[in-house]
């Protein structure tokens, strides 16, 4: 148009038909922007605090990689540790204002660490998420976590007691294997049967109190270190009593149960002394499987915890993963964990491999199939759905400072220092101020 004269007319037409041209082209610029850069916009660092070994790190990595395509606005930042130093420093950091978004919780840690601020509620998101079978969840494992009506965190493995056994052993001494039937009295007899002194015990390597350990332990004859509320003891009842006097007679009348200075002698160097080949039956978890698998030198299986007077009991315990309440990316850091910690993330990361038996039942089936596992492992998932029990202390702020005084008092049972009647007066004198505060 440059030589061509326009009317005053063409003139206005022209303006107008550019004025709306520019328009639109400004609105599908803008429109264009909205469409193409949303990874730009929400682009995400989720950083996340979890203490797996160097061995196990290619499976974490393998994960993140295959969650990271599907999300590609995601970059998940790793920080490893020990387990005792990720169970330090997430309070070092909550103090210092520098959480991550994502951390792994230690059943123990859910209500202090929730009471203290420092995991974030998700029960709102968990129940809205339509994708995410919560129910599918072991109810023993979720309640774990769940603190005055708040859910602090997923569980991703949760394993019950069973009762492990020397295979070799029980060839060895032609004793048939323990069965589903068993009672404390077959219990006894085998134990005392393969007994060799000086070289061999029937079982070991201790007695324990622990969460996961005091119901195997004093359920069965109907006893229990707390109550059900956490603010008082129940060691002081003919039931717990006799529970106690029944396992510590064994070890110190009967030496058939390892003391504390013949677990010594096993020259187990502060390893795991089950190891050594020198307990004919011994207390194991589904965490036990992978050093059962790489370090024993005999061959082994298990068998369902043994019945007592009160019936069949037995303890369980778990870990799991749950957000921090300071992310700045809670919906982010949430369908992380709806993934992870889904049927198909609790095979692909702990199930396949047996390193951890799921918190999930649908799961559990490569849990089953995984090339480590015992024989019998069907057991554990009959123990999760039939009669083991999360153990206490998990509620209160104040139970694992309790569970501390019983446990230092345990090893001097253990020791020999202590009957079972001082046992109870010093754990009840010593956990009164506790409860008091």
């Amino acid at each position: 148009m440059e030589n061509k004269k326009l009317s005053r007319r063409d003139f206005l037409k022209a303006a107008a038909a550019s004025a709306a041209g520019a328009a639109m082209f400004t609105q599908l610029g803008q429109i264009a922007t909205t469409f193409a850069s949303p990874s730009q916009q929400d682009a995400v660092v989720l950083k996340f605090a979890v203490h797996w070994e160097l061995a196990f790190q290619p499976t974490q990595e393998a994960w993140d990689t295959k969650y990271t395509a599907e999300h590609p606005n995601v970059t998940i930042e790793k920080i490893y540790n020990t387990w005792a130093d990720h169970n330090a420093i997430v309070l070092t950091w909550a103090a210092a204002g520098e959480l991550p978004d994502i951390v792994y919780i230690h059943g123990t840690r859910a209500v202090p660490w929730g009471k203290g601020d420092i995991l974030l509620d998700i029960k709102d998101r968990m129940e809205a998420d339509k994708a995410f079978d919560w129910e599918g969840i072991f109810q023993e494992a979720l309640r774990l976590y769940n603190v005055d009506g708040h859910q602090f965190a997923i569980p991703y493995d949760h394993g019950p007691i069973l009762l492990g056994y020397n295979k070799d052993a029980f060839d060895a001494a032609k004793i048939d294997y323990p069965t589903e039937k068993w009672t404390t009295d077959d219990f006894v007899k085998a134990a005392k049967a393969l007994t060799i002194p000086g070289q061999q015990w029937g079982f070991g390597a201790d007695v324990s109190l622990g969460n996961e350990s005091y119901p195997a332990h004093l359920g069965i004859f109907g006893g229990a270190t707390f109550n059900d509320k956490e603010d008082g003891l129940l060691l002081d009842t003919d039931e717990s009593r006799t529970a106690l006097n029944f396992w510590f007679d064994l070890m110190h009348k009967d030496h058939v149960i390892s003391d504390a200075a013949e677990i010594a002698s096993v020259g187990a160097g502060g390893a795991d002394a089950r190891l050594s080949g020198q307990f004919a039956m011994f207390r194991i978890a589904t965490w036990d499987i992978p050093s059962f698998h790489d370090l024993s030198t005999f061959k082994y299986d298990v068998a369902p915890w043994i019945s007592g007077p009160a019936g069949q009991h037995t303890g369980s315990f778990g870990s799991g993963f749950g957000a921090t309440a300071t992310t700045k990316h809670p919906d982010e850091a949430w369908a992380y964990l709806s993934e992870y910690l889904s049927k198909e993330g609790m095979e692909f990361m702990w199930a396949k491999s047996g390193r951890g038996s799921p918190a999930r039942e649908a799961a559990y089936q490569a849990f089953l199939d995984a090339p480590i596992v015992p024989e019998h492992s069907q057991y554990f998932l009959d123990a999760m759905k039939n009669y083991a029990v999360t153990g206490h202390p998990y509620q209160t702020v104040t139970g694992p400072e309790v569970l501390t005084v019983i446990t230092d008092n345990v090893t001097l049972l253990g020791t020999g220092e202590i009957d079972v009647d001082t046992f109870i007066k010093n754990v009840t004198e010593q956990s009164a101020p506790i409860f008091a505060r």
